[in-house]
């Protein structure tokens, strides 16, 4: 919508609460997903702070509608090759602004966007809802809890180890009595499927964040020389430091060894790289003969297919650790990097039907958006699309 005066005669159709569909439309897209077009807005809610009716918006939906506004804002995605950083919008025709881009919004997803109904098991809004703390627990003999399922309390207490299932949805180790040198040592497997995640507390203080189709593998107490666990898919590690015995985390063939420190290790098996990323203090990986000292910023790729590690520096540890804490972060990552994500988080299967090989998105997206919504976010940087078939998510180019 580049002609201004239609814009402000549509603008004011909505004031008048006169709007089409396809007006309310244009409007979502042109401020929703505009790079460059807040003075645009600010002149058109300038008239906006004119009204009385306007002006009295009460503090408590004024306050709603500026999260409304926040929430807009932050979960835009661009195409790489245009990204740009966010303006600030001027206070003073703040509340204005959160009123209208809440409607719009509310509006849009409510009336306008529906979901693509490709055959008979077109499956509505609400059916692709987002991941929850959800995990199976495979005890040492054998039987299995689910997590999800299990009241909060104690779920086992045999030789001095007690397990429990914390109210806010995480699974904790705590040692009794200490195990024998020599006794026999058990374990335990903690499995995420696609749609969950759990936190698990050992019995040595550390902590563990698991994403999306991960598996743990690791004693209930440890004993020997060291503290070793078995991670498949990804993890978040913050370890509790003890020089006198090592952690170390098995996945695959490579090895990451740690007295005390915070990192992430990303090594689902559809992956040829292992990612290893830390925050804080110091980790050695290792393959084989290969082996190499991190330092905070850095980030080890093991290339599973060519036996290579190599290193990053500076690398953007939000990004790394953004599943962690609830959100997406793209920066120039490729489509199908971007839809694996989705395919974990949403237990979705995605099939493409074209070359996307060249695009690549930049942008956060809320990992508590329904994936209807998540798709519409990507759709709107106009090089792909999508069409929804039961829990199978199409990708096809942008029309």
């Amino acid at each position: 919508m580049k002609n201004t005066d239609q814009l402000h005669i549509i603008f004011q159709k909505y004031l008048n609460q006169s709007c089409s569909p396809d007006e309310m439309t244009q409007l979502l897209d042109y401020f929703a997903m505009s790079e460059s077009d807040e003075d645009t807005l600010g002149q058109l809610v300038e008239e906006v702070l004119n009204r009385q009716e306007t002006s009295a918006v009460d503090v408590e939906t004024g306050q709603r509608l500026k999260i409304c506004l926040e929430n807009i804002m932050e979960n835009r995605v661009m195409p790489s090759k245009r990204k740009v950083w966010l303006k600030p919008i001027y206070v003073k025709w703040t509340v204005a602004a959160t009123l209208f881009m809440a409607a719009c919004t509310i509006f849009y997803f409510t009336q306008i966007f529906k979901p693509n109904t490709v055959g008979h098991n077109a499956v509505t809004q609400a059916s692709l809802k987002p991941g929850t703390d959800k995990a199976q627990l495979t005890l040492a003999d054998g039987s299995v809890i689910d997590l999800e399922q299990a009241a909060n309390g104690k779920l086992e207490n045999k030789e001095g180890i007690a397990v429990t299932k914390t109210a806010d949805g995480k699974l904790v180790y705590d040692t009794q009595q200490e195990v024998p040198v020599g006794g026999e040592v058990t374990y335990n497997t903690v499995v995420t499927p696609r749609g969950g995640q759990y936190k698990i507390i050992l019995s040595d203080g550390s902590s563990i964040w698991l994403n999306a189709a991960s598996s743990l593998r690791f004693p209930t107490s440890f004993v020997g020389a060291e503290r070793r666990v078995e991670l498949s898919g990804e993890g978040y590690f913050e370890i509790k430091k003890n020089a006198r015995q090592p952690f170390v985390v098995a996945s695959g063939e490579q090895e990451v060894t740690v007295l005390g420190t915070h990192f992430n290790i990303n090594a689902y098996n559809d992956n040829n790289l292992i990612k290893t990323t830390l925050l804080e203090g110091a980790v050695k990986i290792s393959k084989g003969k290969q082996s190499y000292v991190l330092a905070p910023g850095q980030q080890a790729s093991l290339d599973n297919s060519h036996n290579v590690i190599s290193i990053a520096n500076n690398v953007d540890i939000d990004a790394v650790v953004a599943w962690k804490h609830g959100r997406f972060s793209f920066d120039e990552t490729n489509i199908k990097d971007v839809m694996q994500q989705v395919t974990r988080w949403y237990d979705v299967d995605v099939l493409y039907k074209g070359d996307f090989s060249n695009v690549e998105l930049t942008g956060n997206i809320s990992r508590g958006e329904d994936a209807e919504q998540v798709l519409k976010l990507l759709k709107g940087t106009k090089q792909i699309d999508f069409i929804i078939n039961g829990r199978t998510i199409t990708v096809i180019p942008y029309k």
